[in-house]
């Protein structure tokens, strides 16, 4: 049987490269990154429908060349991804007649909003202490990301180099379905996240639960970037749930 197509959707700031050396510990897998437009055409973007449309668009291209798609989805992404996938999991698309589709989706420390939650909501309504925004240009960015994203990370202070404005709006926009109910769930809980808080991380997914999702969890001792902190250990998770 041949083996699934990975999708990997970066957090928010979080330029595609991110994931890099993260995918080199996984070959033999066809291996994609998303290029949300709220981080790489920031100014230009009014809500979430574009990085929706980045996230559904690629996963319908490897669906329809019949192939099964795991989802990645790190920090922010939750959101799009948890928007993005109605109509394209493997069982949807077997009930149509069609091959292909999404298998699992795979979380690390990343948001699970309800219909209708916007990341600012899940936040309880007020934007964190640590965002900058830059009102004229429509975009936010995040005080000290290295000791929020990447303490742990070798080369750490580098990394927070390479993040880039996001759109302010895709913080206030709603999440418009829940894959998570439709697909398999996995959870790498980070216990040290100093931008998403374990509390709040196993809140989430204990409320996915009661309403009906299936999720495995498990826990790393890393901070809000695992895969730069213990890439062997994350890479191990996903193959486990892949």
């Amino acid at each position: 049987m041949s083996k699934p197509s990975l999708i990997f959707c970066p957090g928010a700031w979080y330029p595609t490269s991110a994931f890099n050396p993260l995918i080199e510990r996984l070959p033999g897998y066809t291996s994609h990154t998303v290029a949300f437009p709220s981080i790489h055409e920031a100014t230009t973007v009014r809500d979430l429908q574009p990085d929706i449309e980045a996230v559904r668009s690629l996963v319908q291209r490897e669906s329809d060349q019949g192939r099964e798609v795991v989802i990645i989805s790190h920090s922010w992404s939750g959101l799009p991804v948890s928007s993005a996938l109605d109509g394209l999991s493997r069982a949807q698309r077997e009930k149509a007649g069609q091959k292909g589709g999404v298998v699992k989706l795979i979380f690390l420390s990343a948001f699970i909003p309800d219909v209708g939650q916007s990341l600012l909501q899940a936040f309880g309504g007020t934007a964190p202490d640590w965002y900058i925004r830059d009102e004229p240009n429509g975009t936010v960015s995040a005080h000290d990301p290295y000791t929020l994203f990447f303490h742990d990370a070798p080369d750490g202070k580098a990394w927070a180099q390479t993040l880039r404005p996001h759109a302010w709006a895709t913080k206030v926009s709603p999440a418009t379905s829940a894959s998570y109910l439709q697909n398999p769930c996995a959870y790498l809980y980070c216990e040290g996240d100093r931008a998403i808080p374990l509390f709040v991380q196993e809140l989430m997914v204990d409320k996915a639960r009661s309403q009906g999702a299936t999720i495995e969890t498990e826990k790393v001792k890393t901070g809000h970037t695992p895969w730069l902190a213990k890439p062997d250990e994350v890479a191990a998770f996903i193959r486990k749930h892949i």
